[in-house]
């Protein structure tokens, strides 16, 4: 039989593939499949044809899978904020496991000595303790949201189950002040327009709420937001209110230019990691890890692989605002923390002072950089690294090889990139712990540890 695009086939889905989509075989070609669950039998309509493999999309279920169930959100399918409402929670375990192992052993040509069981999030729903959303639209079609699953369209979010309740009112409130303002959204093909993102902040530990506004520059419009603020500071209780403005065209949740912030203070999230309760003050536009519950798992995990007994030197590339050095810096003599973004340098430094800590030091360097603070720096005992979601650049490995360090721990949330960089770095695999970080998403957390082989 020949296929050709659009042609519906028949399949079964034997596993997930990392990124979420199903995987199944048909006529000696792989199939990846959208929208499906492990062990359904489906129809697909093929959207893509190789040599090699085939991606299809599911059309209709033909035999339901024991590891199907039913979706918990209104949004579920529409919405890109989750992919796997429909896997039970076990199976998406089972499948991030797999997905980890694989990605070791076929891309890095990795084995490791130990493979622990995957760590699970304690919560699977309402667990991020910080979400984006994009505005569009103008009048009352402005939309307030997450981008559509596979597309770039704003999903208007009345409800959500990955924040508190609280929260998505809260997202609710601002879109209906902003539909009321009769201000457009920021278009990025024509640069006009004036709302871009709401990044909403919230404290597991002490209940507190930060809501980041993220504006074009049009002055004109800043007195509305300055009211917007005194709504959410005032009526809402929000512990802190900032507006950014953004120049860029780029669709990032990042603030260029502060232009008024109400509350003023950061606020303060506590993981406990190990015997000790760490404080974590956290900025408008620093880096903080998602899960607060599964954090503290992450971090906990980093510091047993580290195998501190206090007299060590600890080195920690891409540091971020400082989350795994201050949960490193109790056990060890120093630590020495690299980040290239300098509010999250700041933002790590006011957290050391936070926690009484004086053997932390952060700098602000580009780790790629030549002359970069990494081909100058000593040779620690134990190197940290948590790369962004690409990896580390070649030269950064080439550096760690140079300094040489007894023992590596590399944290990654995108297990090929890990591995092709681990294969690289030419350590002995030691230990290989994946979390789940994101339950209803494709994303997995994973720790691995090296030693000098």
């Amino acid at each position: 039989m020949t296929m050709q695009l659009h042609d519906i086939i028949e399949c079964t889905i034997e596993s997930l593939a990392f990124g979420g989509r199903g995987v199944a075989r048909v006529e000696g070609r792989v199939f990846f499949v959208e929208r499906v669950v492990p062990g359904q039998t489906v129809k697909a309509r093929i959207t893509k044809l190789s040599k090699r493999f085939a991606e299809a999309i599911s059309v209709e279920v033909i035999k339901q899978s024991p590891d199907f169930t039913e979706p918990f959100c209104r949004h579920f399918g529409e919405c890109g904020g989750c992919a796997h409402q429909d896997v039970s929670y076990a199976a998406q375990l089972r499948e991030k496991q797999a997905q980890v192992v694989d990605a070791m052993a076929r891309i890095g040509k990795l084995e490791f000595e130990e493979v622990l069981p995957i760590l699970g999030s304690p919560k699977e729903r309402n667990y991020r303790n910080k979400m984006e959303f994009s505005f569009s639209g103008k009048g009352k079609g402005l939309s307030l949201g997450l981008r559509e699953r596979g597309g770039k369209t704003v999903v208007d979010i009345v409800t959500c189950h990955l924040m508190s309740e609280e929260c998505v009112t809260l997202v609710n409130e601002v879109r209906e002040f902003c539909r009321e303002s009769g201000i457009p959204a920021y278009d990025p093909k024509t640069q006009e327009g004036f709302w871009r993102h709401l990044v909403v902040r919230e404290s597991v530990a002490s209940g507190e709420r930060m809501a980041h506004l993220i504006t074009s520059s049009g002055r004109r419009h800043f007195d509305v937001v300055g009211s917007l603020g005194d709504y959410l500071t005032g009526a809402w209780g929000v512990d802190r209110f900032v507006h950014s403005t953004r120049k860029s065209r780029a669709e990032l949740a990042f603030g260029e230019w502060e232009v008024r912030d109400m509350g003023g203070r950061l606020i303060e999230e506590r993981l406990q990691v190990a015997d000790r309760s760490v404080r974590y003050a956290i900025s408008p536009n620093a880096f903080f890890q998602p899960n607060s519950h599964t954090a503290a798992l992450l971090y906990s995990t980093v510091l047993e692989f580290a195998g501190l007994t206090g007299s060590e030197s600890v080195l920690d590339l891409y540091c971020g605002s400082g989350g795994i050095s201050l949960a490193l810096a109790g056990h060890a003599a120093k630590v020495v923390g690299i980040e290239l973004a300098v509010a999250s340098v700041q933002n790590a430094d006011y957290s050391a002072k936070l926690n009484n800590l004086d053997n932390c030091l952060f700098l602000a360097s580009d780790l790629g950089e030549e002359s970069g603070t990494l081909k100058n720096a000593s040779r620690p005992d134990v190197l940290v690294v948590d790369p962004p979601r690409g990896g580390m650049r070649p030269e950064v490995v080439d550096a760690i090889r140079t300094l040489g360090p007894n023992r590596v721990v590399a944290v990654s949330c995108d297990p090929p990139a890990l591995a092709r960089d681990l294969a690289r770095l030419g350590y002995r695999p030691v230990k290989l712990q994946a979390i789940d970080q994101f339950p209803q998403t494709p994303h997995v957390e994973c720790v691995a540890l090296l030693e000098k082989a």
